[in-house]
């Protein structure tokens, strides 16, 4: 239910497939270097093969990525596209979109995803708004709609709620709620207390969904701003740790092994993936992978992002 750029110079390539990955084995692997443009976003197809691809043919690639204060630098945007076509995503929840022309050009240099973001904003100039970018036709989804918008203190940035649809016409068609969030950061005990009244307010909400008969497949994914490798960040997370017959934390596995989403200060995994008992078995047999770019893509800190994507890899059936 669930599936060294330079600072000079942004070399882009030809897409090679419309409906899922580019082929790094494409005759016109290299196109967009000379300049040509695709006529209908005037900007050149993205390109792959940058890093090592995440998703195939064979699974449903969902995944959350915080892009810092986007965009950092006036080649962030082609970057990004470059990124999520290399990686091979389906579906990217992106948190900390700062400027709305700079995610219009990242949909644009995107031809085979649509993009959603979020309407809320903390003022007429400023804002980190949460966006969605999905690959079609593979994917289809319902109008975003905000969670929690008048509780400013709990939720600085309200979550937002969209229902996905994937159908290939191969495999069974699937159906989730996906839930976006972005909570508050910080390291003081008030920043906790509101992590984790959000969390109880999440728990509530899903919960409400689901025993009333809602849609009981749900994601729920994004910067939590919190860990799980310690007591008092457990404490935070307590609702969907302490509900086993509901929750499974997909990524709590992968941090107290050491993993790391955000790259600052030694590394911690703040960025997370929660799905419900309902979609226990499709996730089965699923991975959570989560890239290493900034070991892998010279100046990835610098030109993008302080997070790295988090991704989880779920076999389609």
């Amino acid at each position: 239910m669930i599936r060294a750029l330079s600072l000079v110079s942004v070399a882009l390539a030809v897409a090679a497939m419309a409906c899922r990955e580019v082929s790094n084995d494409d005759p016109d692997a290299g196109a967009g270097a000379d300049g040509r443009t695709d006529a209908g976003t005037g900007y050149p197809p993205p390109r792959s093969g940058l890093v090592p691809a995440v998703g195939s043919e064979a699974t449903f690639d969902l995944a959350t990525w915080n892009i810092e204060n986007f965009p950092k630098d006036m080649a962030t945007a082609a970057l990004a596209a470059d990124l999520i076509t290399s990686l091979a995503l389906d579906v990217v929840v992106v948190e900390e979109v700062a400027n709305e022309a700079a995610w219009n050009e990242l949909a644009a240099r995107l031809p085979y995803h649509e993009a959603l973001l979020s309407p809320h904003v903390y003022s007429a100039t400023e804002y980190q708004k949460l966006g969605v970018l999905y690959r079609r036709p593979l994917v289809s989804v319902a109008p975003l709609r905000l969670l929690f918008n008048g509780d400013t203190f709990d939720f600085p940035r309200p979550p937002i709620q969209v229902s996905i649809s994937v159908d290939d016409g191969e495999h069974a068609r699937m159906a989730f709620d996906l839930i976006g969030v972005h909570l508050k950061a910080g390291v003081t005990t008030e920043d906790r207390t509101r992590r984790r009244n959000a969390i109880v307010d999440l728990d509530a909400h899903v919960r409400a969904q689901v025993d009333g008969g809602g849609e009981d497949e749900v994601v729920m994914l994004g910067d939590f701003n919190e860990v799980v490798t310690d007591a008092a960040g457990q404490g935070v997370f307590a609702p969907f740790l302490t509900a086993a017959d509901r929750y499974k934390m997909q990524t709590q596995a992968y941090a107290q092994g050491g993993g790391i989403t955000y790259i600052n200060f030694g590394g911690r995994a703040l960025d997370h993936i929660v799905t419900t008992a309902g979609l226990a078995a499709e996730v089965a047999g699923g991975e959570l992978v989560v890239p290493r770019l900034d070991q892998s893509f010279g100046g990835y800190e610098g030109l993008l992002s302080d997070h790295l994507p988090v991704v989880l890899r779920v076999p389609l059936r």
